[in-house]
């Protein structure tokens, strides 16, 4: 998945999956499902709206090189290239005689952004892993890039999860505190996580001691005020909010709101918290 960074996502998926978060309003999907590639590009809505481009190959590899023995033995390796052009996607993959085979897709109206993040994701289920050859054994790794590398940034990840949900027994105004060790305050600092079903404006946050913030993910459940299960959010930081060495973080459950459906409890996790830094180019 190709997103712009200010819609960064956790493990984001088709909206159909088992999975809290669609993928963002913006993003290049590219996707090996049982061995049949699959894009898609979107914009201005998360999926499934917003579909600029969706299509996916004729046919398994099986079925165009059916005498291959990557079809057979997953500890084969093969070289994927991904080529991007204005109007044109091309996903080429390494066949046995070591040439490619190149899946072409138009994209008429071109690509929705000139700048994004390259997610790497398995979404797979492998009960048996000793001995397993045949079935479920993907791997990404030995990344090659040739574009120009633009908007680095630096990360630093708390290791704790805050836990301020359980079955209705939490109280407003209860509070929990995790911390991030920063080596350096950088330029423009963001604060990245995901919260679980929050209520709008109750996920309250103060930094080293500062008035609080409040923490809103990008997408609610339509017609709610809350957003069920795992969300993504993003904001900027006053870097006068930050210190060289130990940065705490004090979440507080904030007052109710009052668009809140009766049945919804009060209270809220965060996990995968982290700061994050420009790297000047």
């Amino acid at each position: 998945m190709i997103v712009p960074r200010d819609e960064l996502k956790v493990g984001a998926a088709h909206e159909w999956l088992p999975i809290d978060e669609t993928y963002p309003k913006d993003r290049i999907v590219f996707e090996f499902a049982n061995s049949k590639r699959y894009i898609q590009v979107g914009t201005g809505a998360i999926d499934p709206e917003g579909i600029l481009v969706e299509e996916s190959d004729w046919d398994f590899w099986s079925g165009h090189y059916p005498n291959d023995p990557a079809n057979f033995d997953r500890r084969i390796r093969r070289t994927m290239r991904l080529t991007f052009s204005d109007n044109q996607l091309i996903w080429a993959i390494e066949k046995e005689d070591g040439t490619f085979d190149e899946f072409v897709v138009a994209v008429s109206g071109g690509l929705p952004f000139n700048r994004g993040l390259v997610l790497f994701k398995t979404h797979a289920y492998t009960p048996e892993k000793d001995g397993n050859f045949n079935t479920y054994t993907f791997h990404w790794d030995n990344i090659r890039f040739s574009g120009p590398v633009v908007g680095r940034y630096e990360s630093f990840e708390a290791g704790d999860v805050v836990y301020l949900e359980a079955n209705g027994d939490r109280q407003i105004g209860e509070t929990e505190t995790i911390s991030i060790d920063l080596p350096y305050v950088g330029p423009n600092p963001t604060l990245f996580g995901q919260v679980h079903k929050p209520l709008q404006g109750q996920v309250l946050l103060s930094i080293n001691g500062n008035p609080n913030i409040v923490i809103n993910p990008y997408d609610y459940i339509s017609g709610t005020c809350s957003a069920g299960g795992w969300k993504s959010f993003q904001i900027p930081i006053d870097p006068e909010l930050l210190v060289v060495g130990n940065n705490t973080f004090k979440w507080t459950i904030g007052p109710r709101p009052n668009c809140a459906e009766s049945w919804l409890w009060d209270g809220f996790s965060i996990m995968g918290l982290e700061v994050q830094f420009d790297i000047p180019n």
